[in-house]
């Protein structure tokens, strides 16, 4: 089967996103995309992987690195390699699997809180304790979505985590990693999430892009969370 094809079934399973590049199915969340991805494991194998992408972001290359991705796990929580003639008989299954652990937030209207949920419940999980390439990412999302919700408890709890996670980080590994400190990268965060209008702006600016403006559109709902 070709991927074309494959991308096409997944495409009819999840009809809120859109074709965004020959391997990706997208929709716009207000300040995020979010989709799957059909990762090339080999030639002839693939895996589903949910991302969610920047649009708070100034240099357009950087839309397409994600703040936050995890894959499709099969039934008994391993990796879930599907090589593309298998596709068709595996197609229930990873479907399954698929409306299981990436439902929640794959739907017209997604609540703020099962986004942190599903962050929290994947990142406790599957990345190593303190390790700051990851969870500098993953700060980053949440204090967006946050501050795009405006509302000031939710934005100080990300703080709140942000500092104390922060206190377990290697200075010097970190310095060596981002080529500056940390304080200077809490700063520089804080600073990114201080102007809502620059904020907004700029989100506007990717939104308008010829590709991104032709995915279908849905919404982040803000509760308690």
């Amino acid at each position: 089967m070709e991927l074309k094809n494959i991308v096409n079934d997944w495409k009819i399973q999840f009809p809120i996103l859109s074709q965004y590049t020959s391997s990706t199915l997208y929709a716009k969340a207000d300040i995020i995309l979010i989709g799957l991805r059909l990762d090339k494991v080999m030639s002839d194998t693939y895996r589903l992987i949910l991302e969610i992408l920047p649009l708070w972001v100034q240099e357009k290359r950087n839309i397409n690195i994600p703040v936050f991705f995890v894959e499709l796990f099969d039934k008994d929580g391993g990796q879930f390699f599907i090589k593309y003639q298998l596709h068709k008989y595996l197609f229930e299954e990873a479907t399954e699997c698929a409306n299981q652990q990436f439902g929640l937030i794959l739907r017209e209207s997604i609540r703020a809180n099962d986004i942190f949920r599903f962050i929290d419940s994947f990142s406790s999980t599957l990345i190593p304790k303190h390790n700051p390439i990851k969870w500098h990412r993953l700060f980053e999302l949440k204090l967006a979505l946050a501050f795009y919700s405006g509302q000031a408890n939710l934005i100080n709890t990300i703080k709140a985590e942000i500092e104390n996670e922060t206190k377990y980080w290697d200075e010097k590994e970190f310095n060596r990693i981002f080529m500056k400190s940390i304080e200077e990268w809490k700063i520089d965060l804080y600073q990114k999430m201080g102007n809502r209008e620059i904020f907004m702006k700029q989100v506007q600016v990717n939104l308008d892009d010829k590709k991104i403006s032709k995915l279908k559109q849905i919404h982040i709902s803000f509760g308690t969370i």
